[in-house]
């Protein structure tokens, strides 16, 4: 391996890792939500599925905390032992959606950064599904001004390499949650991660701005998210870097292994 392929194999590994500490932990949601939106925003808002991500993370916590009080006060229908057995589920049921939530998270803005880094092109055709990659290249090609067959292709691909991604695990989640109570709350719960192509043609048709404008509005983001969305990302990216900067020092590493900040 040649100096210049190790650093770049470095630079990726570096990049990695933040994008997996931006994700955050398991209740991390708001968290995730300021990363998607991020990436919508560095395409020009153009990234729909991004942008529905961000939204679908916070729509997971309330899905959720609804499913959880659909089972607790199923007193007609279950037992006791039932009901404290189908909470357990359901409690194990939002870890396994939030988990799979981070790791979508960390992918989607990794790909986003494997595009857009030059020196990073050769890892990006390795790495990325050549759909996803051709779509992220076009958006980032259009400037901010990308037309509405360009946002529909980006969708898609990342629709389709979210499924490859999580749909398998989630599918096993919903068979171990074995919800007995009927009805759509578990769609709401499920639509988060695996947005429907309706979702983002309705979100088309009112402007993806409009989207936007409604996500900032929502007060389970940072204070001053509305006002400035990329100062509550960069206020992260930091926070998370001097949190990685301190674990590497109990570790012993040097300053030199922690992570450069990156857009």
């Amino acid at each position: 391996m040649d100096i210049i392929e190790s650093h770049r194999l470095g630079l990726v590994e570096q990049l990695a890792a933040e994008a997996v500490a931006l994700a955050g932990r398991n209740r991390d949601s708001a968290q995730r939500a300021v990363v998607y939106h991020h990436v919508a925003d560095l395409l020009g808002l153009a990234h729909g599925y991004a942008l529905l991500a961000a939204h679908g993370a916070l729509a997971i916590d309330e899905a959720v905390a609804r499913i959880e009080r659909r089972a607790r006060w199923a007193v007609w229908r279950l037992s006791r032992d039932e009901r404290m057995a189908l909470l357990a589920r359901v409690d194990a049921f939002g870890v396994t959606l939030r988990a799979l939530d981070a790791e979508r998270c960390a992918g989607l803005l990794m790909a986003y950064r494997l595009m857009a880094t030059p020196s990073l092109g050769v890892e990006a055709e390795r790495r990325l599904d050549s759909h996803m990659l051709a779509a992220l290249r076009a958006a980032q090609s259009a400037r901010g001004q990308a037309d509405v067959q360009t946002r529909r292709d980006l969708f898609a691909a990342h629709q389709a390499w979210a499924e490859e991604l999580v749909g398998a695990r989630l599918d096993e989640a919903v068979a171990a949650l074995a919800w007995p109570l009927g009805g759509r709350v578990l769609d709401y719960a499920l639509d988060g991660l695996r947005i429907p192509s309706a979702q983002f043609e309705q979100a088309e048709r009112g402007g993806l701005a409009r989207s936007e404008r409604r996500l900032r509005r929502s007060k389970r983001l940072p204070e001053g998210f509305a006002a400035n969305p990329a100062q509550s990302f960069f206020l992260l990216q930091r926070q998370t870097a001097e949190r990685r900067r301190r674990a590497a020092e109990d570790d012993g590493l040097s300053s030199d292994d922690t992570v450069r900040l990156a857009a």
